[in-house]
Protein backbone atom coordinates (compact mmCIF):
# COMPACT_ATOMS: atom_id res chain seq x y z
CA UNK A 1 0.00 0.00 0.00
CA UNK A 2 1.07 3.51 -0.78
CA UNK A 3 0.08 6.40 1.62
CA UNK A 4 0.32 8.90 -0.90
CA UNK A 5 -1.86 7.24 -3.68
CA UNK A 6 -4.10 4.79 -1.55
CA UNK A 7 -7.75 5.43 -1.94
CA UNK A 8 -10.94 4.32 0.19
CA UNK A 9 -13.96 5.67 -0.82
CA UNK A 10 -17.52 5.00 -0.61
CA UNK A 11 -21.14 6.18 -2.27
CA UNK A 12 -22.62 6.35 1.02
CA UNK A 13 -20.19 9.31 1.96
CA UNK A 14 -21.50 11.59 -0.17
CA UNK A 15 -24.67 11.89 2.24
CA UNK A 16 -23.74 10.11 5.19
CA UNK A 17 -21.40 11.27 7.82
CA UNK A 18 -21.10 8.65 9.60
CA UNK A 19 -19.35 7.20 6.78
CA UNK A 20 -17.63 10.35 5.55
CA UNK A 21 -15.40 10.88 8.72
CA UNK A 22 -15.14 7.12 9.25
CA UNK A 23 -13.45 7.34 5.65
CA UNK A 24 -11.16 9.97 6.70
CA UNK A 25 -10.36 8.80 10.18
CA UNK A 26 -9.42 5.41 9.13
CA UNK A 27 -7.49 6.85 5.83
CA UNK A 28 -4.77 8.06 8.87
CA UNK A 29 -5.35 5.37 11.44
CA UNK A 30 -4.26 2.49 8.60
CA UNK A 31 -1.11 4.38 8.12
CA UNK A 32 0.47 5.99 11.54
CA UNK A 33 3.97 3.38 11.30
CA UNK A 34 5.21 0.04 13.59
CA UNK A 35 3.63 -0.85 15.79
CA UNK A 36 4.39 -4.45 15.83
CA UNK A 37 4.85 -5.64 19.13
CA UNK A 38 8.36 -7.20 19.95
CA UNK A 39 9.95 -9.15 22.88
CA UNK A 40 12.78 -8.10 25.33
CA UNK A 41 16.03 -8.26 23.47
CA UNK A 42 14.59 -8.90 19.97
CA UNK A 43 16.16 -7.53 16.76
CA UNK A 44 14.46 -5.84 14.09
CA UNK A 45 13.91 -7.91 11.40
CA UNK A 46 11.94 -7.67 8.26
CA UNK A 47 8.86 -9.64 7.38
CA UNK A 48 9.76 -13.03 5.72
CA UNK A 49 8.01 -15.14 3.10
CA UNK A 50 6.55 -11.98 2.00
CA UNK A 51 4.50 -12.44 -1.76
CA UNK A 52 4.61 -9.34 -3.72
CA UNK A 53 0.94 -8.98 -5.85
CA UNK A 54 2.16 -5.51 -5.77
CA UNK A 55 0.13 -2.29 -4.72
CA UNK A 56 -3.46 -2.53 -3.36
CA UNK A 57 -5.15 0.71 -4.99
CA UNK A 58 -8.27 1.53 -3.31
CA UNK A 59 -10.43 -0.20 -0.40
CA UNK A 60 -14.05 0.58 -1.86
CA UNK A 61 -17.12 0.94 1.11
CA UNK A 62 -20.37 -0.67 0.08
CA UNK A 63 -23.32 -0.15 2.37
CA UNK A 64 -26.18 -2.19 0.72
CA UNK A 65 -29.14 -0.74 2.68
CA UNK A 66 -28.29 2.46 2.82
CA UNK A 67 -30.72 4.60 1.13
CA UNK A 68 -30.15 8.00 2.82
CA UNK A 69 -29.76 10.08 5.66
CA UNK A 70 -32.74 8.16 7.31
CA UNK A 71 -30.11 5.16 7.55
CA UNK A 72 -27.58 7.31 8.88
CA UNK A 73 -28.46 8.31 12.20
CA UNK A 74 -27.92 6.56 15.93
CA UNK A 75 -27.23 3.18 16.02
CA UNK A 76 -29.64 1.47 18.30
CA UNK A 77 -29.96 -2.11 19.96
CA UNK A 78 -29.43 -4.58 17.68
CA UNK A 79 -28.23 -3.12 15.04
CA UNK A 80 -26.62 -5.06 12.09
CA UNK A 81 -23.29 -4.51 12.40
CA UNK A 82 -22.17 -7.71 10.17
CA UNK A 83 -19.43 -7.30 7.26
CA UNK A 84 -17.40 -8.80 4.44
CA UNK A 85 -13.71 -8.04 3.78
CA UNK A 86 -12.06 -8.89 0.50
CA UNK A 87 -8.75 -7.96 -0.26
CA UNK A 88 -7.62 -9.99 -3.70
CA UNK A 89 -4.18 -10.61 -5.22
CA UNK A 90 -5.34 -7.80 -7.75
CA UNK A 91 -7.30 -4.78 -7.68
CA UNK A 92 -9.12 -2.91 -5.28
CA UNK A 93 -10.36 -4.39 -2.05
CA UNK A 94 -14.13 -4.53 -1.16
CA UNK A 95 -15.68 -3.71 2.24
CA UNK A 96 -19.47 -4.72 2.29
CA UNK A 97 -21.98 -4.30 5.08
CA UNK A 98 -25.72 -3.99 5.04
CA UNK A 99 -25.78 -1.09 7.48
CA UNK A 100 -23.06 1.94 8.18
CA UNK A 101 -22.51 0.55 11.26
CA UNK A 102 -21.30 -2.66 9.83
CA UNK A 103 -19.26 -0.43 7.77
CA UNK A 104 -17.31 0.87 10.75
CA UNK A 105 -16.21 -2.35 12.20
CA UNK A 106 -15.28 -3.37 8.93
CA UNK A 107 -13.16 -0.25 8.72
CA UNK A 108 -11.60 -0.95 12.26
CA UNK A 109 -10.84 -4.99 11.01
CA UNK A 110 -8.76 -3.27 8.02
CA UNK A 111 -6.66 -0.57 9.65
CA UNK A 112 -5.28 -3.82 12.03
CA UNK A 113 -4.79 -5.31 9.37
CA UNK A 114 -2.03 -3.26 7.64
CA UNK A 115 1.40 -3.54 8.74
CA UNK A 116 4.76 -1.55 8.44
CA UNK A 117 7.66 -3.72 7.59
CA UNK A 118 10.25 -2.73 10.12
CA UNK A 119 13.43 -2.37 7.90
CA UNK A 120 11.64 -1.64 4.78
CA UNK A 121 9.05 0.55 6.15
CA UNK A 122 6.77 -0.73 3.00
CA UNK A 123 3.20 -0.68 4.54
CA UNK A 124 1.53 -4.39 3.95
CA UNK A 125 -1.70 -6.27 3.76
CA UNK A 126 -2.31 -10.04 3.49
CA UNK A 127 -4.88 -11.04 0.60
CA UNK A 128 -7.62 -12.42 2.26
CA UNK A 129 -11.31 -12.82 2.77
CA UNK A 130 -13.17 -11.55 6.27
CA UNK A 131 -16.66 -12.31 7.01
CA UNK A 132 -17.34 -11.09 10.62
CA UNK A 133 -20.55 -10.85 12.65
CA UNK A 134 -20.37 -10.05 16.61
CA UNK A 135 -21.71 -12.69 18.27
CA UNK A 136 -23.43 -10.22 21.14
CA UNK A 137 -25.64 -7.09 19.99
CA UNK A 138 -25.09 -5.24 23.47
CA UNK A 139 -21.06 -5.04 23.94
CA UNK A 140 -20.26 -2.01 26.49
CA UNK A 141 -18.41 -0.38 29.27
CA UNK A 142 -20.09 1.65 31.71
CA UNK A 143 -18.13 4.89 33.08
CA UNK A 144 -19.07 6.00 36.50
CA UNK A 145 -18.91 10.24 36.03
CA UNK A 146 -21.17 10.93 39.67
CA UNK A 147 -18.04 9.41 42.34
CA UNK A 148 -15.65 11.40 40.44
CA UNK A 149 -15.35 13.88 37.53
CA UNK A 150 -14.15 12.36 34.35
CA UNK A 151 -13.12 15.09 32.13
CA UNK A 152 -15.04 15.68 28.47
CA UNK A 153 -11.78 15.17 26.77
CA UNK A 154 -11.12 11.64 28.63
CA UNK A 155 -14.53 10.65 27.68
CA UNK A 156 -13.96 11.38 24.24
CA UNK A 157 -10.55 9.52 24.32
CA UNK A 158 -12.00 6.66 26.07
CA UNK A 159 -14.61 6.74 22.95
CA UNK A 160 -11.76 6.51 20.62
CA UNK A 161 -10.50 3.01 22.41
CA UNK A 162 -13.89 1.67 22.31
CA UNK A 163 -14.45 1.70 18.70
CA UNK A 164 -10.72 0.95 18.04
CA UNK A 165 -12.63 -2.55 20.33
CA UNK A 166 -15.85 -2.61 19.12
CA UNK A 167 -17.39 -1.47 21.68
CA UNK A 168 -20.83 -0.25 20.55
CA UNK A 169 -22.54 1.04 23.91
CA UNK A 170 -21.42 3.82 26.76
CA UNK A 171 -23.31 2.99 29.75
CA UNK A 172 -22.76 6.37 31.34
CA UNK A 173 -23.82 6.43 35.27
CA UNK A 174 -23.93 10.09 35.79
CA UNK A 175 -24.93 10.66 38.98
CA UNK A 176 -24.94 8.87 42.29
CA UNK A 177 -25.31 9.83 46.39
CA UNK A 178 -21.64 11.78 45.87
CA UNK A 179 -22.61 14.51 43.36
CA UNK A 180 -25.10 15.54 40.61
CA UNK A 181 -22.74 16.55 37.91
CA UNK A 182 -25.62 16.96 35.08
CA UNK A 183 -26.66 20.55 34.02
CA UNK A 184 -30.38 19.98 33.10
CA UNK A 185 -33.12 23.06 31.78
CA UNK A 186 -36.13 21.41 33.80
CA UNK A 187 -34.25 21.71 37.16
CA UNK A 188 -31.03 24.38 36.63
CA UNK A 189 -30.26 24.23 40.63
CA UNK A 190 -29.79 20.54 40.80
CA UNK A 191 -26.04 21.10 40.14
CA UNK A 192 -25.82 22.59 43.35
CA UNK A 193 -24.80 19.37 43.99
CA UNK A 194 -21.88 18.93 41.96
CA UNK A 195 -18.74 18.95 43.41
CA UNK A 196 -18.03 22.51 41.70
CA UNK A 197 -19.72 24.28 39.23
CA UNK A 198 -16.58 23.15 37.18
CA UNK A 199 -17.53 19.78 37.60
CA UNK A 200 -20.21 19.70 35.38
CA UNK A 201 -21.79 18.25 32.49
CA UNK A 202 -23.35 21.31 30.50
CA UNK A 203 -26.03 20.66 27.58
CA UNK A 204 -23.31 21.34 25.11
CA UNK A 205 -20.74 19.01 26.93
CA UNK A 206 -23.23 16.08 26.50
CA UNK A 207 -24.45 16.74 22.70
CA UNK A 208 -21.05 16.69 22.02
CA UNK A 209 -20.25 13.48 23.42
CA UNK A 210 -23.46 11.60 22.04
CA UNK A 211 -22.21 12.99 18.80
CA UNK A 212 -18.82 12.03 19.05
CA UNK A 213 -20.03 8.66 20.23
CA UNK A 214 -22.88 8.46 17.02
CA UNK A 215 -20.02 8.83 14.61
CA UNK A 216 -17.87 5.95 16.26
CA UNK A 217 -20.96 3.85 15.91
CA UNK A 218 -21.67 3.92 19.59
CA UNK A 219 -25.01 3.95 21.66
CA UNK A 220 -25.09 6.54 24.48
CA UNK A 221 -27.45 4.83 27.39
CA UNK A 222 -27.83 7.36 30.42
CA UNK A 223 -28.69 5.82 33.91
CA UNK A 224 -29.87 7.69 36.12
CA UNK A 225 -30.29 5.39 39.99
CA UNK A 226 -32.93 5.35 41.91
CA UNK A 227 -34.80 5.29 44.37
CA UNK A 228 -31.93 4.25 46.06
CA UNK A 229 -27.98 6.08 45.66
CA UNK A 230 -30.02 9.28 45.31
CA UNK A 231 -28.58 11.60 48.41
CA UNK A 232 -26.95 14.34 46.10
CA UNK A 233 -30.86 14.58 44.28
CA UNK A 234 -32.03 14.98 48.17
CA UNK A 235 -29.50 17.98 48.63
CA UNK A 236 -31.78 19.87 45.88
CA UNK A 237 -35.35 18.20 46.85
CA UNK A 238 -34.76 16.92 50.62
CA UNK A 239 -38.23 16.07 50.89
CA UNK A 240 -38.11 13.79 48.17
CA UNK A 241 -35.99 11.31 50.46
CA UNK A 242 -37.43 9.14 52.98
CA UNK A 243 -37.02 9.92 56.49
CA UNK A 244 -35.82 6.91 58.29
CA UNK A 245 -36.04 6.42 62.34
CA UNK A 246 -33.70 5.73 65.06
CA UNK A 247 -35.36 4.97 68.83
CA UNK A 248 -38.65 6.66 67.73
CA UNK A 249 -36.93 9.77 66.66
CA UNK A 250 -37.69 11.08 62.46
CA UNK A 251 -34.29 12.18 60.52
CA UNK A 252 -32.15 10.00 62.91
CA UNK A 253 -29.25 7.36 61.79
CA UNK A 254 -28.35 4.22 62.65
CA UNK A 255 -24.84 3.12 61.00
CA UNK A 256 -24.34 0.88 59.54
CA UNK A 257 -28.22 -0.36 58.64
CA UNK A 258 -29.15 2.95 57.00
CA UNK A 259 -28.67 7.11 57.35
CA UNK A 260 -30.66 10.15 58.30
CA UNK A 261 -32.72 10.32 55.29
CA UNK A 262 -32.31 7.38 52.46
CA UNK A 263 -33.84 6.43 49.33
CA UNK A 264 -36.82 8.05 47.52
CA UNK A 265 -40.04 8.50 49.28
CA UNK A 266 -42.08 6.16 47.27
CA UNK A 267 -45.75 7.30 49.20
CA UNK A 268 -46.03 10.54 47.80
CA UNK A 269 -47.19 11.34 44.25
CA UNK A 270 -44.53 14.03 44.57
CA UNK A 271 -41.06 12.06 44.09
CA UNK A 272 -43.05 10.83 40.98
CA UNK A 273 -43.42 14.04 39.23
CA UNK A 274 -40.19 15.02 40.27
CA UNK A 275 -38.37 11.91 38.40
CA UNK A 276 -40.95 12.29 35.73
CA UNK A 277 -39.53 15.23 34.69
CA UNK A 278 -36.08 14.14 35.36
CA UNK A 279 -37.02 11.39 32.88
CA UNK A 280 -38.37 13.51 30.16
CA UNK A 281 -35.73 15.81 29.73
CA UNK A 282 -33.02 13.13 29.93
CA UNK A 283 -35.20 11.16 26.96
CA UNK A 284 -35.45 13.89 25.11
CA UNK A 285 -31.37 14.96 25.62
CA UNK A 286 -30.22 11.50 24.48
CA UNK A 287 -31.41 9.60 21.84
CA UNK A 288 -31.41 6.06 22.52
CA UNK A 289 -34.30 4.23 22.78
CA UNK A 290 -33.44 3.29 26.38
CA UNK A 291 -32.60 4.67 29.48
CA UNK A 292 -31.35 2.94 32.31
CA UNK A 293 -32.97 3.35 36.08
CA UNK A 294 -30.64 1.97 38.32
CA UNK A 295 -33.10 0.04 40.66
CA UNK A 296 -30.01 -1.63 42.58
CA UNK A 297 -29.11 -1.99 45.97
CA UNK A 298 -32.60 -0.89 47.45
CA UNK A 299 -32.12 -1.72 51.27
CA UNK A 300 -35.07 -2.04 53.14
CA UNK A 301 -33.74 -1.03 56.73
CA UNK A 302 -34.84 3.03 56.39
CA UNK A 303 -38.07 2.18 54.87
CA UNK A 304 -38.17 -0.54 57.54
CA UNK A 305 -37.85 2.11 60.59
CA UNK A 306 -40.46 4.23 59.02
CA UNK A 307 -43.86 4.66 60.93
CA UNK A 308 -45.23 6.21 57.49
CA UNK A 309 -43.95 3.23 55.42
CA UNK A 310 -45.73 1.05 57.99
CA UNK A 311 -49.16 3.34 57.85
CA UNK A 312 -48.62 3.36 53.83
CA UNK A 313 -48.42 -0.36 53.91
CA UNK A 314 -51.21 -0.82 55.76
CA UNK A 315 -53.51 1.45 53.60
CA UNK A 316 -52.21 -0.70 50.51
CA UNK A 317 -52.57 -4.07 51.74
CA UNK A 318 -49.04 -4.56 52.26
CA UNK A 319 -47.43 -7.35 54.49
CA UNK A 320 -43.82 -7.21 53.08
CA UNK A 321 -41.48 -4.47 51.96
CA UNK A 322 -40.47 -5.82 48.55
CA UNK A 323 -44.33 -4.77 48.17
CA UNK A 324 -43.05 -1.05 48.88
CA UNK A 325 -40.21 -1.80 46.27
CA UNK A 326 -43.24 -3.32 43.61
CA UNK A 327 -45.18 -0.25 43.78
CA UNK A 328 -42.35 1.98 43.25
CA UNK A 329 -40.62 -0.10 40.51
CA UNK A 330 -44.19 -0.48 38.65
CA UNK A 331 -45.09 3.46 39.08
CA UNK A 332 -41.57 4.20 37.75
CA UNK A 333 -41.88 1.85 34.66
CA UNK A 334 -45.15 3.38 33.96
CA UNK A 335 -43.96 6.81 33.77
CA UNK A 336 -40.83 5.91 31.87
CA UNK A 337 -42.98 3.80 29.22
CA UNK A 338 -45.32 7.04 28.77
CA UNK A 339 -42.18 8.73 27.80
CA UNK A 340 -42.00 6.53 25.00
CA UNK A 341 -38.98 4.94 26.34
CA UNK A 342 -37.41 1.51 26.95
CA UNK A 343 -35.53 1.00 30.05
CA UNK A 344 -32.60 -1.26 31.80
CA UNK A 345 -32.76 -2.02 35.27
CA UNK A 346 -30.19 -3.79 37.41
CA UNK A 347 -31.06 -7.65 38.58
CA UNK A 348 -31.92 -6.20 42.42
CA UNK A 349 -35.94 -6.09 41.91
CA UNK A 350 -35.56 -9.41 39.83
CA UNK A 351 -34.02 -10.91 43.34
CA UNK A 352 -36.61 -9.27 45.62
CA UNK A 353 -39.60 -11.22 43.53
CA UNK A 354 -40.32 -7.82 42.14
CA UNK A 355 -41.54 -7.81 38.77
CA UNK A 356 -41.24 -5.92 36.10
CA UNK A 357 -42.57 -5.32 32.33
CA UNK A 358 -41.49 -8.33 30.17
CA UNK A 359 -39.29 -6.13 27.78
CA UNK A 360 -37.15 -4.67 30.42
CA UNK A 361 -33.47 -5.45 29.62
CA UNK A 362 -31.64 -7.19 33.05
CA UNK A 363 -28.18 -6.08 33.97
CA UNK A 364 -26.83 -8.93 36.27
CA UNK A 365 -23.65 -7.30 38.43
CA UNK A 366 -23.95 -9.55 41.39
CA UNK A 367 -21.13 -12.16 41.98
CA UNK A 368 -19.21 -13.56 44.85
CA UNK A 369 -15.82 -12.31 43.21
CA UNK A 370 -17.14 -8.95 44.49
CA UNK A 371 -19.05 -9.36 47.66
CA UNK A 372 -18.30 -13.20 49.29
CA UNK A 373 -21.63 -12.80 50.86
CA UNK A 374 -23.23 -13.19 47.71
CA UNK A 375 -23.53 -16.53 45.18
CA UNK A 376 -21.76 -17.17 42.06
CA UNK A 377 -23.22 -14.80 38.82
CA UNK A 378 -24.58 -18.16 37.32
CA UNK A 379 -26.64 -18.43 40.15
CA UNK A 380 -28.55 -15.28 39.73
CA UNK A 381 -28.78 -15.20 36.16
CA UNK A 382 -30.53 -19.29 35.25
CA UNK A 383 -33.80 -17.68 37.56
CA UNK A 384 -33.98 -14.02 35.82
CA UNK A 385 -33.63 -16.21 32.27
CA UNK A 386 -36.51 -18.72 33.96
CA UNK A 387 -38.89 -15.64 34.06
CA UNK A 388 -38.22 -14.64 30.55
CA UNK A 389 -35.90 -11.42 30.79
CA UNK A 390 -33.44 -10.58 28.38
CA UNK A 391 -30.21 -9.94 30.04
CA UNK A 392 -26.68 -7.87 29.79
CA UNK A 393 -24.11 -9.49 32.03
CA UNK A 394 -21.44 -7.68 33.81
CA UNK A 395 -21.04 -9.59 37.00
CA UNK A 396 -17.49 -10.99 36.07
CA UNK A 397 -16.35 -7.23 34.63
CA UNK A 398 -15.60 -4.94 37.34
CA UNK A 399 -12.87 -3.73 36.13
CA UNK A 400 -12.24 -0.87 38.79
CA UNK A 401 -11.36 -4.06 41.04
CA UNK A 402 -7.27 -4.42 40.29
CA UNK A 403 -4.71 -7.05 40.96
CA UNK A 404 -1.03 -7.18 39.95
CA UNK A 405 -0.28 -9.51 37.18
CA UNK A 406 -2.14 -10.60 34.38
CA UNK A 407 -5.55 -9.85 35.58
CA UNK A 408 -7.44 -10.18 31.82
CA UNK A 409 -7.11 -13.69 31.40
CA UNK A 410 -9.96 -14.11 33.89
CA UNK A 411 -12.02 -11.37 32.26
CA UNK A 412 -11.48 -13.06 28.74
CA UNK A 413 -12.52 -16.34 29.90
CA UNK A 414 -15.77 -15.64 31.30
CA UNK A 415 -18.61 -16.31 29.14
CA UNK A 416 -21.87 -14.66 29.03
CA UNK A 417 -24.04 -17.65 28.39
CA UNK A 418 -21.82 -19.94 30.46
CA UNK A 419 -24.28 -21.28 32.52
CA UNK A 420 -26.52 -24.18 33.10
CA UNK A 421 -29.49 -23.23 31.09
CA UNK A 422 -31.39 -23.71 28.14
CA UNK A 423 -30.55 -23.32 24.67
CA UNK A 424 -33.51 -20.53 25.03
CA UNK A 425 -32.44 -18.66 27.82
CA UNK A 426 -28.71 -18.30 27.14
CA UNK A 427 -30.03 -16.69 23.91
CA UNK A 428 -31.52 -14.29 26.23
CA UNK A 429 -28.43 -12.62 27.50
CA UNK A 430 -27.73 -10.09 24.98
CA UNK A 431 -24.41 -9.04 25.72
CA UNK A 432 -21.84 -7.81 28.35
CA UNK A 433 -20.70 -4.61 29.84
CA UNK A 434 -17.50 -3.76 31.73
CA UNK A 435 -17.97 -1.99 34.26
CA UNK A 436 -15.41 1.26 35.90
CA UNK A 437 -16.65 2.16 39.30
CA UNK A 438 -15.61 6.05 40.00
CA UNK A 439 -14.54 5.25 43.89
CA UNK A 440 -11.12 5.55 42.73
CA UNK A 441 -10.74 6.41 39.00
CA UNK A 442 -10.87 9.42 37.80
CA UNK A 443 -9.14 11.45 34.50
CA UNK A 444 -5.85 10.60 35.96
CA UNK A 445 -6.03 6.96 35.86
CA UNK A 446 -9.23 5.84 34.02
CA UNK A 447 -7.75 5.21 30.59
CA UNK A 448 -4.67 3.34 31.65
CA UNK A 449 -7.01 1.21 33.84
CA UNK A 450 -8.91 0.10 31.32
CA UNK A 451 -7.11 -0.64 28.39
CA UNK A 452 -6.09 -3.06 27.29
CA UNK A 453 -7.97 -5.73 30.36
CA UNK A 454 -11.19 -4.11 28.28
CA UNK A 455 -9.83 -5.53 24.90
CA UNK A 456 -10.08 -8.79 26.52
CA UNK A 457 -13.72 -8.66 27.47
CA UNK A 458 -14.35 -6.82 24.05
CA UNK A 459 -12.94 -9.63 21.61
CA UNK A 460 -15.41 -12.12 24.20
CA UNK A 461 -18.48 -10.33 23.56
CA UNK A 462 -17.47 -10.02 19.36
CA UNK A 463 -15.79 -13.61 18.75
CA UNK A 464 -17.35 -16.82 18.93
CA UNK A 465 -17.71 -18.85 22.25
CA UNK A 466 -14.61 -21.38 20.64
CA UNK A 467 -12.39 -18.65 20.72
CA UNK A 468 -10.86 -18.60 24.02
CA UNK A 469 -7.37 -19.82 24.01
CA UNK A 470 -5.67 -16.88 26.39
CA UNK A 471 -2.07 -18.00 24.97
CA UNK A 472 -3.16 -16.98 21.34
CA UNK A 473 -5.20 -13.91 22.86
CA UNK A 474 -2.18 -12.63 24.57
CA UNK A 475 -0.44 -12.44 21.65
CA UNK A 476 -3.34 -9.93 19.87
CA UNK A 477 -3.94 -8.23 23.10
CA UNK A 478 -0.35 -7.18 23.13
CA UNK A 479 -0.32 -5.91 19.68
CA UNK A 480 -3.54 -4.24 19.98
CA UNK A 481 -2.06 -2.19 23.28
CA UNK A 482 0.84 -1.23 20.57
CA UNK A 483 -1.65 -0.47 18.07
CA UNK A 484 -3.15 1.58 20.81
CA UNK A 485 -0.41 3.25 21.89
CA UNK A 486 0.14 4.37 18.43
CA UNK A 487 -3.26 5.80 18.25
CA UNK A 488 -2.90 7.78 21.61
CA UNK A 489 -4.35 6.01 23.93
CA UNK A 490 -1.92 5.25 27.09
CA UNK A 491 -2.67 1.39 27.43
CA UNK A 492 -1.17 -0.58 30.16
CA UNK A 493 1.22 -3.58 28.90
CA UNK A 494 0.33 -7.21 29.91
CA UNK A 495 4.26 -8.69 28.99
CA UNK A 496 7.54 -7.62 28.62
CA UNK A 497 8.75 -6.05 25.62
CA UNK A 498 8.02 -3.15 23.67
CA UNK A 499 6.02 -1.48 20.27
CA UNK A 500 8.13 -1.76 17.18
CA UNK A 501 9.73 1.41 17.40
CA UNK A 502 7.51 3.79 19.16
CA UNK A 503 6.61 3.83 22.91
CA UNK A 504 4.52 6.34 25.32
CA UNK A 505 5.68 9.82 25.31
CA UNK A 506 8.72 8.89 23.01
CA UNK A 507 6.47 10.92 20.24
CA UNK A 508 3.66 13.11 20.11
CA UNK A 509 0.65 10.77 20.72
CA UNK A 510 -1.34 10.87 17.52
CA UNK A 511 -5.20 11.51 17.74
CA UNK A 512 -7.70 11.72 15.06
CA UNK A 513 -10.92 13.78 15.86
Amino acid sequence: LDPETFALSSAAAESCDVVAKALSRYRKLAFLGDSTRRGGGESERGFSAVVDHGLLPALRVEVAQYQGEEHCGYPQHKDDESYTLNIPEQGDAMLTSRTVWGALRGLETFSQLVHQDPVSKAYLVNVTVIDDIPRFAYRGLLLDSSRHFQPVKVLKQNLDAMAYNKFNVFHWHLVDDQSWPLEMATYPNLTQSAYSPRHVYSLKDVQDIIEYARLRGIRVIPEIDTPGHTQALGKIFPDILTACYFNGTRGQPDYPNHAAFEMLNPMQDYTYDVMRDIFREIIETFKDKYIHLGMDEVYYSCWESSPEIAEFMKQHGFDAVNQVEQYYVKRTLANVQALGAKYMIWQDPIDNDVNAANDTLVGVWKDTSLDTKMGRWQDYIKPIARKGYQMVLSACWYLNYISYGQDWKKFYQCDPRGFDGTEAEKDLVVGGEACMWGEYVDGTNLIPRLWPRASAVAERLWSSADVNDTDDAAFRLDQQRCRMLRRGIPTQPILNGYCGDYDWDLDTPYHIE
